[in-house]
């Protein structure tokens, strides 16, 4: 295998899998072989109206049957494929499209909204669905496109080193970059998965990640693509807990993907956790934020036959930097994780020099690391300099391997020449009851340089909720107690993929707390 098409190509080529179901949306399905013929079909429509190898092409677009026929017929060309997340405006759009030099853009009704914003477009412009698009003319019908085109194998064939996808970053510090992953590199990352999680051909995996994330793809679904399972896709958008527990009783799904928020919504779902008991249900991998310890406790809990997995990676490495199983979880929910197979992980010091164990900055080496990031090779030097990506994340490693983070190296407020992480503030004031949301920040302070405050969701609490979160910080050493607790009357402000924009939430609290305020 040289390319990420292959994974369909083999299953379509093996008499035991040609005909077996690899996708499921809405009462449809699709075998390996037709996948796998589509696929090809998109390659050489695409092939056909000019794209090559390397040129990028841009997807916005929601989950659906044409999503993974459109990724598997670029890679079998070659081309790199660049998604876009449907919740971004217009302006976010334009810099993905701008910024990755797309030579063309497929969308897709779901992705309407954004369209209208969006200001210059590529050239070569495809719809997918009978929408008309705001935006641009000239749209080709995706699938004109591919009734014209052969169903052959395309000519050319990647090979492992091949750029294949382009992840942007959610951006928590400034405009979002493209980080570069290889055809090899998306293998290995898929192929691990196989035997560090226990995957086989008779498990269904229900996606409720947007496949324009890095999870979609990448947290199982290529993985159990590449043993013959079957992926129960969900649409995009309007997915609460209750459609979620129906669609893994329907589609009999065994693994899952919930992340932090939908574990909190699952826990205060009457009845939700023990429909899922009687399920076939026996993983569920979470991530994409840090996991209140509290949360990762409880469900683990709660479903004794379902090992619920904390996963930690990112749009760099795609996803499974570190995995924590169940039993550990339990034992452990502090901890973040163990290395994955193929990861070998470190703490950096200030000195430049890595460590096995220790504190300081997590670093990891591995094949499935980006190339670097798009158009920007001296932010790429710094990431990977030495061979080891720096993740921008603080934590501890200890001396059987087990990571425990501490928060983003940038987040990490130091007051009075002290280092204080605002996940340890954070996982206690998340026990409090009523609190809903927590973010910590570090502001300004004339005698300390600054000091830790926190900002709290919790709606309908009164007056005794500073009481109670100033009560729950008495366990932490007296410089790291909040020294404001303020009350939010809307969400904390994230990043399309779930990430608590703290840059914004600064300016927010120094400005309450400001004399006269």
């Amino acid at each position: 295998m040289t390319g990420i098409a292959d994974i369909v190509s083999r299953n379509a080529f093996l008499p035991s899998g040609r005909e077996r179901v690899a996708l499921t949306l809405d009462g449809g399905a699709c075998s390996y072989a037709a996948l796998d013929g589509r696929a090809r079909r998109v390659a050489n429509a695409f092939a056909g109206l000019g794209v090559r190898a390397r040129d990028r092409v841009a997807v916005l677009m929601g989950n659906g049957m044409a999503w993974p026929e459109i990724l598997f017929g670029l890679s079998a060309i070659g081309a790199v494929c660049v998604p876009v997340n449907v919740l971004l405006n217009g302006r976010d759009v334009n810099h993905v499209v701008a910024d990755s030099g797309a030579v063309a853009l497929v969308a897709d009704r779901v992705a309407q909204g954004a369209l209208a914003g969006i200001g210059a477009l590529p050239v070569l412009l495809v719809r997918v669905g009978d929408f008309e698009p705001a935006a641009g003319r000239g749209w080709r019908d995706y699938e004109a496109l591919l009734a014209a085109a052969s169903d052959a194998p395309p000519a050319h064939r990647p090979l492992p080193t091949d750029p294949a996808m382009m992840y942007y970053t959610s951006g928590t510090t400034g405009l979002p970059k493209g980080a570069v992953h290889s055809q090899g590199g998306i293998l290995w990352n898929s192929f691990h998965q196989i035997g560090d999680v226990g995957l086989s051909r008779d498990d269904v995996y229900l996606l409720v990640p947007s496949l324009s994330w890095a999870a979609g793809f990448h947290d199982v679904m290529l993985a159990l693509m590449w043993v013959g399972g079957r992926i129960a896709m969900l649409p995009t958008g309007g997915l609460g807990i209750d459609r979620i527990v129906d669609a893994v009783e329907r589609e009999r799904a065994t693994h899952t993907l919930l992340v932090p928020t939908l574990l909190r919504q699952l826990l205060a779902a009457p009845g939700a956790l023990a429909r899922l008991r009687r399920t076939r249900l026996r993983r569920i991998f979470t991530g994409g934020e840090m996991v209140p310890p509290s949360v990762m406790a409880a469900v683990n809990a709660e479903l004794p036959d379902c090992r619920v997995i904390q996963i930690y990676g990112m749009s760099e490495f795609p996803l499974m930097m570190t995995i924590l199983d169940a039993e550990e979880g339990l034992a452990h929910p502090e901890r973040t994780g163990r290395a994955s197979s193929i990861v070998t992980l470190g703490v950096e010091q200030a000195d430049g020099g890595i460590l096995a164990a220790g504190s300081g900055e997590v670093v990891v080496r591995s094949p499935a690391t980006m190339l670097g990031y798009h158009g920007q090779p001296e932010a790429s030097e710094r990431a990977l300099r030495g061979g080891w990506f720096r993740t921008g994340d603080t934590g501890v490693i200890d001396d059987e391997g087990f990571l425990t983070l501490s928060g983003r190296a940038k987040d990490m407020i130091i007051s009075g020449g002290m280092n204080i992480y605002p996940r340890e503030i954070e996982d206690l004031v998340a026990k409090v009851p009523g609190v809903a949301d927590v973010a910590v920040v570090g502001v300004p302070d004339a005698r300390w340089g600054e000091v830790p405050v926190a900002i709290v969701v919790a709606p309908g609490a009164g007056p005794e909720l500073d009481r109670a979160v100033r009560a729950a910080c008495e366990a932490l050493s007296s410089y790291k107690r909040p020294k404001a607790v303020l009350l939010r009357g809307d969400a904390l402000p994230r990043t399309p993929t779930g990430k608590v924009l703290k840059r914004e939430l600064r300016p927010w609290a120094e400005e309450r707390l400001r004399p006269g305020d």
